[in-house]
């Protein structure tokens, strides 16, 4: 999966690695093969409405 971040930075993300990606970002499947993705949600923002994916800010 290619991955382009609100200031333009580019990663590439691949099989059996770990990423976080902040909001503001586009991504997209790059090649023919599908890509499977397991998303966790951090405890500290599950359930609130201004959470939106980010963890909390303690």
């Amino acid at each position: 999966m290619e991955v382009e971040s609100s200031g333009g930075v580019r990663s590439t993300i691949r099989a059996n690695d770990t990423y976080a990606i902040p909001p503001g970002h586009d991504e997209w499947v790059a090649g023919s093969d599908p890509f499977v993705a397991v998303e966790f949600l951090g405890a500290a923002s599950f359930g609130r409405r201004s959470g939106r994916g980010v963890h909390a800010r303690i």
